[in-house]
């Protein structure tokens, strides 16, 4: 039985969205890779400047161990929406650097408040990807004063996932593995069944591989308990979630709605797993464009 926050897809806004982002016969958000000092680390961001004046920046953070290459379809399209997007190459990431050893969660909270700091915006939404989510989580909850909401893809930490222990680590963890067994595993631990082959091999291909990151990444992870990041500050929070998703489960986001109420914007895509980003791009942007356009940045201060 469908969660009834799924109404949203029906949303006149929402379908507006998703006509609008549709119909872009080109997207035509500027796309640059720059560096930004924070002092203890510099960090490799790639940006996607709106044509809009004064558009609104979202800080955008992908998956365990990811680069900015997760957000390929996705960026541009909020982009070309009207919103500045900067994704950012976490420490140990796409020549990003920084300390990897004994870290929290509440360190690389603190290096995307470090970035807001120096492009001097008072304020930023965020967006998470899987782990990256989690990170979000922080932020709002430690800077608070910076964020003015959050949106979440994928968004587990509650609910165990329905996948075999230790798929997910093989694929993202071992590059030696031959492509058809990453396929296998990208398939049973990231994508839809109603996910095209050639999507999954496209992912597959292009997977790259930033072992001491993604340790860090997992370590600080487990160096930070649930509790201190789970209600991810008391702001306005968009969770996009796959219905087909087995590593962060849908149980995940019906549990946040049910806790926290109208905080809370649930969204469940049909036909789309863990990867929705990459399997329903179109779908997830005109989530996120219509969240954002009833939290704009001037309505929070």
């Amino acid at each position: 039985m469908r969660n009834t926050t799924s109404h949203l897809l029906l949303s006149s806004k929402y379908l507006i969205c998703i006509l609008l982002i549709s119909s872009s016969l080109a997207l035509a958000a500027e796309r640059t890779m720059r560096t930004v000092n924070i002092g203890h680390a510099q960090l490799n961001v790639e940006v996607w400047e709106s044509d809009a004046k004064n558009s609104e920046t979202i800080i955008a953070l992908p998956g365990s161990g990811g680069d900015v290459s997760r957000y390929k379809y996705l960026a541009p399209l909020i982009a070309d929406s009207g919103y500045r997007v900067i994704a950012i190459n976490q420490r140990g990431i796409g020549g990003s650097t920084g300390e990897l050893e004994d870290l929290t969660l509440h360190d690389y909270a603190a290096d995307v408040a470090a970035i807001i700091d120096v492009l001097d915006l008072q304020k930023a939404h965020l967006l998470g990807w899987a782990l990256g989510n989690r990170t979000s989580r922080v932020v709002a909850t430690d800077f608070p004063n910076k964020v003015a909401s959050i949106s979440l893809i994928a968004a587990g930490g509650l609910v165990r996932p329905l996948t075999e222990p230790g798929e997910l680590g093989r694929l993202l963890g071992e590059a030696g593995i031959p492509d058809t067994e990453k396929f296998n595993l990208a398939r049973r631990t990231l994508f839809s069944p109603h996910t095209s082959d050639r999507l999954v091999y496209d992912y597959v291909r292009e997977l790259k591989y930033w072992p001491d990151a993604r340790r860090s990444q997992g370590q600080a992870n487990r160096n930070t308990p649930l509790e201190q990041w789970w209600a991810g500050g008391n702001g306005p929070m968009l969770i996009v979630q796959g219905v087909d998703d087995k590593t962060a489960p849908p149980e995940n986001g019906r549990q946040m709605k049910q806790e926290f109420g109208e905080r809370i914007t649930l969204v469940n895509l049909e036909g789309a797993g863990h990867a929705m980003g990459l399997e329903k791009p179109r779908e997830t942007a005109a989530a996120i464009v219509s969240f954002l356009a009833k939290h704009a940045i001037a309505a929070s201060r």
